[in-house]
């Protein structure tokens, strides 16, 4: 029985962990910090979840642990965001920064300089070494600058220089942590967890001082303003609300040419939302909502880029629930393509012909090596990817993709199973009347017609 009670309050505290953290990625999105941090460092200590609306309206009331990283200077930490983060820490929260200050002040410069602290441009000198809690644990830094305290601030990590990288302080009953972002991990995929034996346990010690009610999970906080342009429902917060009529725009010019090009509309209950992300780095689809990023590729001053990518995540909607096996991405980016391209656009030409290049010095014949080979290089599958659509265009008659995806919504019901390259194959011979096996292994595809039940003309 005692046994039994043991492992009942180790279940039930792992289900309700002491820490309630909140990754913020409303002031600068990245991929790292919508989850991965979590994974990479709490771990199952702490319930997390992710901010993606103004830090003004995030409620802190049943969180103790606030992660935020430098900002992007298109969205300032406004007046109302840092009185809520100050507040947070009185009230005995803690509050982890993650930036450098190598290109000079971040947004989030705003918030330290009321507590007495400075991101540098002095770049930090190996080795680091730790102090207090970090005194002996092994240091990994991937470069950034160091900080400068002031007299209330305590140096947890050092360079060889005595200059801060990390450093903590009270602020009312709570803790500030400031860091360089070369600390930390910065991958997507939290494949690159430097540190983390002592990151994960440093953040607990000083969350737990708040108590948090675990039987009050705290949750997502989406962006909090919308409207609606025509069925689709615009999504964004106060810092990327400048962004959202300009996106819109390219949206409402973008999507007549992906009808025409697929010749079929998005595939049902798709395209519904659209959310403005506060990064240039590119964007995602999760086929009902697209997320884009506010100004990739230097948009507005340049156009082209964003064409591109409205059209690649817009496109993936076309293409669910089945995504494409292989070239479920370059099919999404070739659709933007041909969008520029219709639109006359130059860089659209440009972008397709320097990606066939590549893969041509990988195969110059693009016949020899096997683009579904797992070892397959990513030049070698997109460049071919593009060629196999430029070619059976060329081949069949302009509208060849749009017969594609007529037959693909014809042959391949929504509950199927799974769609493989060969089922993929299969259904461009439907769409074009032929046998398209032997061209495709041709091109050293490794597809067979006997591997799926869909019959090839």
């Amino acid at each position: 029985m005692a046994l039994l009670s043991s492992l009942i309050i180790v279940l039930c505290s792992s289900l309700s962990p002491k820490v309630h953290s909140v990754c913020d990625i409303s002031q600068q999105f990245s991929f790292y910090m919508d989850g991965r941090f979590h994974r990479q460092y709490l771990k199952m200590d702490a319930r997390d979840v992710r901010n993606w609306g103004s830090l003004s309206e995030l409620d802190l009331s049943n969180v103790n642990l606030l992660v935020l990283t430098g900002g992007d200077s298109r969205i300032p930490y406004s007046s109302l965001a840092i009185e809520k983060i100050d507040a947070f820490m009185h009230s005995g929260g803690t509050v982890l920064v993650m930036a450098d200050g190598i290109k000079g002040d971040v947004p989030v410069s705003d918030l330290l300089d009321g507590h007495d602290i400075a991101l540098t441009d002095q770049p930090v000198e190996s080795p680091l070494a730790g102090r207090v809690d970090l005194s002996g644990s092994e240091i990994v830094f991937r470069g950034g600058s160091s900080l400068k305290p002031g007299e209330l601030w305590q140096p947890l990590i050092v360079d060889a220089g005595g200059r801060a990288v990390l450093a903590e302080r009270a602020v009312g009953n709570g803790t500030l942590l400031v860091g360089s972002r070369g600390l930390f991990g910065h991958k997507p995929d939290a494949s690159d967890p430097i540190n983390d034996e002592w990151v994960g346990p440093l953040l607990l010690s000083r969350a737990v001082k708040k108590a948090v009610d675990p039987e009050r999970p705290h949750r997502r906080t989406w962006a909090e303003d919308s409207r609606m342009a025509g069925p689709l429902k615009l999504e964004f917060h106060d810092g990327t609300e400048q962004f959202a009529d300009g996106i819109l725009e390219v949206y409402e010019e973008v999507r007549p040419h992906l009808l025409a090009i697929t010749g079929v509309e998005p595939s049902p209950g798709m395209i519904q939302r659209m959310l403005i992300l506060p990064t240039g780095g590119g964007g995602f689809s999760s086929g009902v909502c697209i997320a884009i990023g506010a100004w990739w590729g230097g948009f507005p001053e340049k156009r082209y880029p964003m064409v591109e990518l409205i059209s690649h995540e817009a496109g993936h909607s076309w293409v669910l629930p089945h995504p494409e096996p292989l070239w479920n991405e370059p099919i999404a980016t070739w659709l933007g393509i041909e969008v520029g391209r219709r639109l006359g656009m130059p860089a659209a030409q440009q972008t397709l012909d320097r990606q066939i290049r590549k893969a041509r010095k990988l195969d110059p014949e693009l016949k020899k090596l096997n683009p579904m080979d797992a070892r397959a290089a990513r030049d070698l599958v997109w460049g071919k990817s593009y060629h196999v659509f430029e070619e059976l265009e060329r081949l069949h008659g302009p509208g060849a993709m749009a017969r594609y995806f007529k037959a693909k919504r014809q042959y391949i019901s929504p509950d199927r199973p799974g769609y493989t390259m060969d089922d993929c194959v299969a259904v461009w011979s439907l769409a074009l009347d032929q046998d398209l096996f032997p061209w495709f292994q041709g091109l050293a595809f490794d597809v067979d017609r006997s591997r799926t039940e869909l019959q090839a003309p």
